[in-house]
Order: C-alpha cells, then sequence, then structure tokens
C-alpha cells in the first residue's frame, strides 16, 4: 500500500462516526409524535440514509427515519398531505421543521434528523409512493433496495471519501445522487486489493469530465432520474470543485 492509499484510509478513520448506537434511542423519542400524526393507520418506522447504508461521515451525518405508510392511507389521504401535516406535527410539537425535497428535517437533541414519509403500493412488497416537494409531484421509491444497492456495492469506503471532499468544500450533492455517481465512476474497477487512492483519482476524473452529462437512474424505479435533484448551475459547481481538485496534492483534497 503506497503513501497516499496510507493517508486517505487515515482520513476517512478519523471522519468515521460512531452515533449508530443511538439512532434507534432517538426515533423512539419521536414515537409518540409520530403515533398521533399515523392518526391509527398502521406503520413501520425504519432507520434509513447513510447509517443504514454505513456510508455516513462525521459533521455531516444525520439521522434518516422512513415511516412506512400502510396503503390504506391513500385513500383518504393525498401524498402531499402526508407530507404536509408531518411537517405541521413536528412544528405543532415544538420543533422547527426544515421543508427540503422529500423529507421534513428537525434538529432533536443537538442531532439532525430527517423524516421521510411514504405510502406502501402494496401490503406484501416494498415499493412506496413519496411525495416530491420542488416539482410537485410524486415518485416511486424503494430505501430497502437502496441501502442494499450501496451496502453490497463493495464502494462503501469510496463513497465515504467522496463524502469528506464534498462536506470539507460546502457542495449541494445529494447523498444517493453521490453514492451512485461514485459507483458509476468505479464501473469495472477491481474490488480486490483496490487502491482508495486511485479509486478517489478514478472519481475526480468522472466529476470533472463526464457527470455533467451523466443521466443516473434509481436502481429500484428506472422511470425517476436521481441526476435530475441538480441543477447545470449546481453540477458546474461540483465539476469545478473536482477539476481544481485534481490540480492540487494529496492534503488539499481531504483531510
Amino acid at each position: 500500500m503506497n503513501e497516499n492509499d496510507n493517508y486517505i484510509r487515515q482520513i476517512v478513520a478519523q471522519h468515521t462516526p460512531n452515533i449508530t448506537y443511538v439512532a434507534q434511542d432517538k426515533i423512539n423519542e419521536l414515537r409518540p409524535h409520530i403515533h398521533a400524526w399515523a392518526n391509527g393507520h398502521a406503520y413501520i418506522l425504519k432507520l434509513s440514509g447513510s447509517l443504514a447504508k454505513g456510508t455516513g461521515i462525521t459533521g455531516t451525518t444525520d439521522i434518516d427515519l422512513f415511516i412506512s405508510l400502510d396503503p390504506s392511507v391513500s385513500t383518504c389521504n393525498t401524498l402531499e398531505n402526508v407530507y404536509n401535516t408531518l411537517r405541521n406535527r413536528f412544528n405543532g410539537a415544538g420543533y422547527t421543521a426544515r421543508e427540503q425535497n422529500v423529507s421534513v428535517g428537525i434538529n432533536h437533541t443537538g442531532l439532525k434528523m430527517d423524516i421521510v414519509a411514504g405510502v406502501k403500493h402494496h401490503m406484501l412488497g416494498l415499493d412506496h409512493s413519496i411525495w416530491k416537494r420542488k416539482a410537485q409531484t410524486w415518485t416511486k421509491t424503494n430505501i430497502d433496495e437502496h441501502i442494499k444497492h450501496v451496502k453490497n456495492s463493495g464502494r462503501v469506503f469510496d463513497i465515504k471519501a467522496v463524502k469528506i471532499w464534498r462536506k470539507l468544500r460546502n457542495l449541494d450533492f445529494p447523498s444517493f445522487y453521490l453514492e451512485l455517481s461514485v459507483m458509476e465512476a468505479l464501473k469495472g474497477t477491481s474490488l480486490l486489493g483496490f487502491s482508495p487512492s486511485e479509486n478517489f483519482v478514478k472519481v475526480m476524473n468522472y466529476l470533472a469530465n463526464d457527470f455533467m452529462d451523466k443521466t443516473i437512474l434509481d436502481p429500484a424505479n428506472q422511470s425517476n432520474e436521481v441526476s435530475d435533484e441538480l441543477t447545470d448551475a449546481e453540477k458546474t459547481k461540483v465539476k469545478d470543485a473536482a477539476v481544481a481538485t485534481l490540480q492540487g496534492a494529496w492534503n488539499q483534497a481531504i483531510w
């Protein structure tokens, strides 16, 4: 292993969070609010996002919570109403709820928590419909498939390195889009005896040269273009940051 590989492994280790053990406690503390909001409808709470995938880093890792609602909810609520009432419930409970694209964000005992509510398509399935606030429409998603897709990719370490890079530059680059982009950039690269530094450079080259024009699809819903989450102007900022990184030294790439 070369000096650059040792450096990047050390940096990723330093940025690896140790809050997974508190996540379930925090979720349980929110159960009374969610139970009241569900108003008798059946639901299941799931840990989702970077903690569930193993791709979280310190300083940006939220506790992501997914509320899986029984299909019967759709008979008396629109998806927009599901989203709005969830936001209103937390505002009414004394939180300042942040309206995000598909999630409602709150700060709970010093931790950021992002909460998404989805309505199951079928009782025995895992596909859900969720509301997309920015586009004012719904989309199909499968949180369980997303978690499995990323965890089994063999690219968790590389994703964490790029998330550190994103954090240090304060880039708007949604996590799932980033995760899928890293996987795309390293497609065909061996998982055996991989070089962390070589993989990082490959991802930077991808972001600098191919990212802008690449369509990234949701692996659980091929009609959902994840790459639409950023505008061309926002993508250009990611590209420009990658170009600058390739021109600098390792200790200026991530630290």
